[in-house]
């Protein structure tokens, strides 16, 4: 199976329903479901089906980026750190179905990876953490 890594609070708001896509700067061949992974972390805590990519601008992947989840220091970093460069370049939004959240989040042990796709076996995952409320003690 093969993962994305993003950053948490992006990879929350996709399966939290509030985002339909992901935007990268090269494109990718890889179709169907798909698991939702944590850069930083590891941990598959979603699913989606990666229904296909289209074009988009430089600007229109740097604007998708800005969100209520930073400050706006943080807003003003990505403002600031632009590579006006790239404003010719394309970028590629990855249009994404069936978001759902990991019921147990599982921790990936790649078998191959670069940096933003992860390939691993399902069956060689290790388990993550269970939220339990106080009244399922």
């Amino acid at each position: 199976m093969y993962g994305l890594k993003m950053q948490r609070e992006y990879l929350m708001d996709i399966v939290d329903g509030n985002r339909k896509n992901d935007v990268r700067l090269i494109d990718t061949s890889i179709r169907g479901r798909i698991a939702l992974i944590d850069s930083e972390t590891y941990e598959i805590l979603g699913y989606a089906k990666l229904v296909d990519t289209k074009k988009i601008t430089y600007e229109e992947y740097l604007v998708w980026h800005i969100t209520d989840i930073f400050s706006k220091n943080k807003t003003m970093e990505y403002v600031n750190n632009m590579d006006f460069a790239k404003l010719n370049e394309p970028a590629y939004s990855y249009n994404l179905d069936d978001a759902e959240e990991a019921d147990v989040p599982l921790i990936a042990n790649p078998i191959n990876e670069n940096k933003i796709w992860i390939k691993f076996d399902m069956e060689d995952c290790t388990k993550g953490y269970s939220q339990l409320s106080l009244f399922d003690l």
